[in-house]
């Protein structure tokens, strides 16, 4: 028997599954396997995954139809012998000993039934976006640090309890995670927490590529909002872009009030700038990212609206949110 199943996701991940594979076998914790479930790819995930494990008895990789992550990490849940589980994902690196410490803080606190490591994004090289992203990071962290917010997310778990609570919700293809995370302390189960940055998350580094990552999880996301029934952040993504395009045709008719609609909505995007700006200025030396931050934002509000708003119309009409 072995202590941790490490659970791999793969959905057309030929590029990049040899990396992944290699993230886990990097960790310093070696009481470890790992599971690669194949998440119906089309390209050679699978014989790649397979020509590099060779064959070694610590890694299997097993293939089912095209359902979504959500059923590929249950699919490895069911599967692991360990009983602490961690899900891994493709585009993500983690520090040597992430493992470790994960491991470590659950058996100090028996209590707790799942574990968070914080992480931040892997930034590449110098953008708007990048810039903007890791400055919201730092204000993230700091909330964190000063208990003025909470873990919201784990990706280690014993195993027994996450099976108890139902695993993740395989209608969820955003945000399941989060989903997750609500049920399982819904249930009573204790949540420890590392602070620190023990991973990095591999993002699309330009504010376009992001846009469109943006507009594709809101169209997803609209299954998670609707299940907790999250209205508020419904109308925060939905209202902004709906009142700019009210203004801007009103503009035509009722020039007053549709100006007033357009510099409402500019004013809270600034607003909100304004604080980041006031919570993060001390931590980064990327002070000219500040000018463009008020456009980063309304950018990623105006896509993630629109996306939530074709989710909901595809939803009205019936049809099944995609989940690729």
């Amino acid at each position: 028997m072995v202590r941790v199943t490490a659970v791999l996701p793969a959905y057309n991940e030929e590029e990049n599954v040899v990396q992944a594979l290699r993230e886990i076998d990097k960790q310093s914790y070696k009481d470890r396997e790992l599971i690669v479930v194949d998440d119906g790819s089309t390209d050679g995930t699978s014989a790649v995954a397979l020509a590099w494990t060779g064959s070694r008895a610590d890694i299997q990789v097993i293939r089912t139809e095209h359902s979504g992550p959500s059923h590929a990490r249950n699919t490895g849940a069911l599967a692991a012998k360990g009983d602490i589980l961690f899900f891994t994902e493709s585009d993500c690196t983690y520090s040597e000993d992430y493992l470790e410490n994960a491991v470590r803080k659950l058996d100090e606190e028996g209590a707790s039934s799942a574990v968070c490591l914080t992480g931040a994004p892997l930034k590449t090289r110098s953008t708007l976006a990048t810039e903007c992203i890791d400055i919201e990071n730092k204000v993230q962290h700091r909330l964190l640090n000063e208990g003025k917010i909470r873990p919201f997310y784990a990706w280690v778990f014993r195993r027994d309890p996450f099976l108890r609570v139902g695993g993740f919700d395989e209608k969820l293809f955003q945000g399941e995670d989060k989903d997750l995370f609500k049920r399982f302390e819904a249930s009573g189960y204790k949540v420890a927490w590392i602070p620190g940055i023990h991973w990095w998350h591999r993002r699309d580094q330009t504010t376009w590529s992001l846009a469109k990552k943006w507009y594709a999880r809101g169209k997803s996301r609209v299954l998670y909002v609707l299940k907790h029934r999250l209205i508020m952040d419904l109308a925060k993504s939905i209202l902004p872009i709906s009142a700019t395009i009210a203004g801007l045709v009103f503009l035509a008719f009722f020039p007053l009030l549709g100006a007033a609609l357009v510099l409402m909505v500019l004013a809270a995007f600034l607003g909100q700038s304004l604080r980041v700006a006031r919570m993060s200025w001390n931590q980064t030396d990327k002070h000219l990212a500040y000018l463009g931050y008020p456009a980063f934002v309304l950018i990623r509000n105006f896509s993630t609206g629109i996306g939530y708003m074709a989710g909901l119309f595809r939803i009205a009409i019936g049809h099944r949110v995609s989940t690729s």
